[in-house]
């Protein structure tokens, strides 16, 4: 289990709006350097975020982070979380599959974020379908 994303971005206050109130974690520290985050039940793992200078972004096929992904427990905890990007004014976008449901946002910075609900978990031992998605 990943305890903890460290996450360097441009802007505290407008990433930690996004996180906070467009995807909904929790705060459990912020001293306006360094904030942590987590998720809403007691095991959640935690991002912390730290601005610092803005620098070259980073996307797939590079070194670094190229995606953050925050698993939701039921479908409604997925509409509950769309209903707050929506709110936020976060551009998203939703898909519901058989195999769970998704939404894909960007953080302030152009970090791409997904949301999934992942479904039956796979008998064969293959990671589920969510850990493939490039997008």
């Amino acid at each position: 289990m990943i305890f903890s994303i460290y996450l360097q971005v441009g802007d505290l206050g407008r990433s930690l709006s996004f996180y906070r109130d467009g995807l909904g974690l929790e705060v459990a520290w912020n001293d306006d350097m360094l904030a942590v985050l987590r998720g809403t039940d007691e095991s959640a793992a935690r991002l912390v975020i730290r601005e610092v200078a803005a620098g070259a972004k980073q996307g797939l096929g590079q070194i670094g982070v190229a995606r953050i992904g925050w698993q939701v427990t039921s479908s409604a905890e997925l509409d509950k979380a769309e209903e707050r990007l929506a709110s936020h004014g976060a551009q998203y976008q939703r898909t519901d599959e058989p195999d769970g449901g998704r939404i894909v946002t960007h953080d302030p910075d152009g970090l791409s974020v997904v949301l999934f609900l992942p479904g039956e978990p796979s008998l064969t031992g293959k990671p589920p379908p969510y850990i493939y998605w490039y997008r």
